[in-house]
């Protein structure tokens, strides 16, 4: 079988257990953060004769033009880039390798940010760097005591209200899907959205990218909350609206943000977002989970499920087990 590593996470011999089992191993372009992600017509020639790709992405197009391909596996949590509904059509099953230490980084990423924004860390770091000592305006915002407003409640949301324990915070919830039982575990309120965005001194996101919440966080929801409250986003950055979100920053009806995800990655050198005043705002380039024991816990996690997918089973993480009637792997 053939196998293509689109964007290889990590040096290239970690992939040796598939190349080990006997499958042809092939690598598109090293990982880099300015690095383009390959167009589809630059993957297509990339994965010609392609049994399992190994990306975050796929197009109707691009997976239509490869008629050996069987399986997508996008390494760790999300797959909102792939068109899952076109692949099982096609027969191409998709999976994703959720680990829980990614999750749990995922998770950690997210309280550091909210703390890094309530304690204004980026403004006290460079002004000493700079040579000034603590000055009136340097005060942030207390996390005990506050009200925190959680929207997603799936691992990652679920990992981070834990960390909230013995911090004396109020918390909202607001999910799809009622959970009573973790809600109590959680001591945690759930509400609507517009409830949750107007009384949070924190909103944290931590939904997944679906056509509902593809920009579901944008200029009148911003409006709706407190003039003092923080919007942390480590979910997808296509759930906000930037210029909204500018514009609200800049205008003073919201108090600050943290970002490790945008719209558009890496962040366009141009974004207003990069001129938002950083005692404020907090920005990462998308790695601040980045820990070498989640990653190597979910290259273990790819590897094991693009060998099964390549052994003709269907793999527990596949995301559309609906295709295995017509999977075209399937032996």
């Amino acid at each position: 079988m053939r196998v293509v590593v689109v964007m290889p996470s990590g040096p290239k011999d970690a992939y040796a257990p598939i190349a080990d089992a006997g499958h042809e191993l092939v690598f598109g372009t090293a990982e880099s953060s300015r690095a383009p992600r390959p167009s589809d017509d630059d993957l297509i020639p990339l994965a010609r004769s392609a049994n399992c790709l190994v990306f975050n992405e796929g197009s109707r197009y691009a997976m239509e033009s490869l008629p050996e391909l069987t399986t997508v596996v996008a390494t760790g949590l999300g797959f909102d880039k792939i068109d899952v509904r076109a692949a099982t059509e096609l027969g191409i099953v998709v999976c994703n390798t959720p680990t829980p230490l990614q999750s749990a980084a995922v998770a950690e990423a997210t309280f550091t940010l909210m703390l890094s924004v309530a304690k204004r860390l980026n403004g006290k770091t460079s002004r000493l760097r700079a040579g000034r000592w603590a000055e009136d305006h340097d005060d942030g915002a207390l996390i005990h005591g506050s009200t925190v407003g959680v929207v997603g409640l799936g691992r990652i949301g679920t990992l981070f209200a834990r960390m909230l324990a013995g911090w004396n915070v109020h918390l909202l919830v607001n999910t799809r899907t009622a959970r009573p039982e973790l809600y109590a575990e959680l001591n945690a309120e759930p509400v609507d959205l517009s409830t949750l965005l107007r009384n949070s001194d924190f909103v944290v996101l931590t939904v997944p990218l679906t056509e509902e919440t593809r920009g579901f966080i944008d200029r009148e929801q911003l409006r709706s909350m407190k003039p003092t409250a923080a919007l942390i986003n480590t979910s997808r950055g296509q759930v906000v609206d930037e210029g909204a979100l500018c514009e609200a920053i800049n205008e003073g009806w919201l108090g600050g943000a943290g970002l490790d995800v945008f719209s558009r990655e890496p962040l366009a050198a141009d974004s207003c977002l990069l001129a938002l005043d950083p005692d404020r705002v907090v920005l990462t380039p998308h790695n601040l989970s980045s820990a070498e024991a989640a990653r190597s816990a979910r290259m273990q996690t790819m590897i094991e499920t693009v060998l099964t997918a390549m052994d003709g089973r269907l793999p527990d993480l596949a995301v559309n087990p609906e295709v295995l009637p017509h999977w075209r792997g399937a032996r």
